[in-house]
C-alpha cells in the first residue's frame, strides 16, 4: 500500500513509521520542523507528487511551524488522511483535536496512548517496530529505565532517586533506536512512569508496548490506565520510589518470569503494529465502523 507520513522530526515519530515498515510497503516519509516558519505549501505539493493511497500525520499540540488546517484539508484531498496523536490523554491537546475536528482536517483522529477521554474518533495504543527486539542478549540489568528524565518533574525526581538508592541503571536518552532497544532486552524488569508530560493524567506509554516486545517485566505507576488494556499478571504496580525500590531489591525469579511471558504475549497477540495499523485502516475505509 502506498503510503506517506507526516511527521516531526521528533525521535518517537520515525518508531512509527518503522512500524509501519515491518509489515507493510515502506512508506515515504517527509518531516517538518515544528518550532519554524510553517511551510506547509511544500507538504501538500510532495504529497501531491507521491500520491499515496493513505496518509499518516503526527504532529506538535501547538506550534509555529505545525500545518495549517487549509493544508489538511488539501491532503484530504489527495487520500485519507489520518492524525495520530500519542498525547491524546494529555489536557492541552484536547483543544487543538477539538478544533481539527470542527475544521473538518482529518479522515480520523486515533489515540495511540490509549486515551479513553480524548476527543478523538478511535483509541489504541502505539505501534512499536519489533525488529530491533529481536536480537538475543544477554539479562545483565536488574531494573533498567531508558529515556528522557528532563528537568526536575515528578519522573525525573523518582528516576533519579532510584538510580541513588533503588538499584535502577538509567540509560539517558542518546543514540539511536537499536541502542534503545538493545538496553531494554538486557532489562529483567523496566521501570514505567505512567503520567504524561504535563502531569496532568496517566496514559499508556509506549514504553508499555516496548518491554513486552522486549520481553521484560514491566513495573508501572500506580494510576496508570493499564487495567483497561491488559490482563492482570501482566505488570508489577508501585505507588512511590520507596515502593519500586523494594520491588526492584526483592521480587523473585519466579514472578518476574511469569510477569514478562504475560506481557509478552498479550502485545505479540494484540498489539502487533499489523493489527493496530490494519484496524485504523479499517475505520478509515468504513465511516461505520469510525466512532464504533
Amino acid at each position: 500500500m502506498k503510503t506517506l507520513f507526516i511527521t516531526t522530526m521528533t525521535a518517537d515519530c520515525g518508531n512509527h513509521v518503522r512500524a509501519w515498515n515491518s509489515w507493510e510497503e515502506p512508506a515515504s516519509h517527509l518531516t517538518y520542523n515544528h518550532t519554524g516558519i510553517c511551510n506547509d505549501g511544500y507538504l501538500v505539493e510532495e504529497a501531491r507528487k507521491i500520491a499515496p493511497e493513505i496518509i499518516f500525520y503526527i504532529g506538535a499540540c501547538a506550534a509555529t511551524g505545525n500545518p495549517r488546517p487549509g493544508a489538511f484539508r488539501d491532503l484530504k484531498e489527495i487520500a485519507p488522511l489520518v492524525n495520530l496523536c500519542s498525547d491524546a490523554a494529555d489536557r492541552p491537546w484536547h483543544g487543538v483535536l477539538r478544533e481539527y475536528g470542527r475544521r473538518g482536517c482529518f479522515s480520523l483522529q486515533v489515540s495511540i496512548d490509549g486515551a479513553n477521554n480524548a476527543p478523538v474518533d478511535f483509541v489504541t495504543l502505539t505501534p512499536v517496530d519489533p525488529v530491533p527486539f529481536s536480537r538475543d542478549v544477554d539479562r545483565d540489568i536488574r531494573c533498567g529505565f531508558s529515556g528522557t528524565v528532563g528537568r526536575w518533574n515528578e519522573r525525573s525526581e523518582i528516576v533519579r532517586a532510584l538510580a541513588w538508592f533503588g538499584g535502577l541503571t538509567v540509560r539517558s536518552r542518546g543514540g539511536d533506536y537499536t541502542e534503545h532497544a538493545a538496553f531494554m532486552k538486557r532489562c529483567r524488569m523496566v521501570l514505567n512512569l505512567s503520567r504524561t508530560g504535563s502531569g496532568h493524567t496517566d496514559h499508556i506509554k509506549g514504553r508499555v508496548l516496548e518491554a513486552g516486545w522486549a520481553g521484560c517485566c514491566l513495573l508501572e505507576s500506580q494510576g496508570s490506565p493499564i487495567a483497561e488494556w491488559f490482563p492482570k499478571g501482566c505488570w508489577v504496580e508501585y505507588k512511590d520510589p520507596l515502593e519500586a525500590a523494594e520491588i526492584i531489591a526483592s521480587l523473585d525469579d519466579k514472578t518476574i518470569r511469569e510477569t514478562a511471558s504475560n506481557l509478552a504475549s498479550e502485545v505479540r497477540s494484540r498489539f502487533a503494529p499489523r493489527m493496530i495499523y490494519s484496524e485504523i485502516l479499517r475505520r478509515v475505509a468504513d465511516p461505520v465502523e469510525k466512532a464504533a
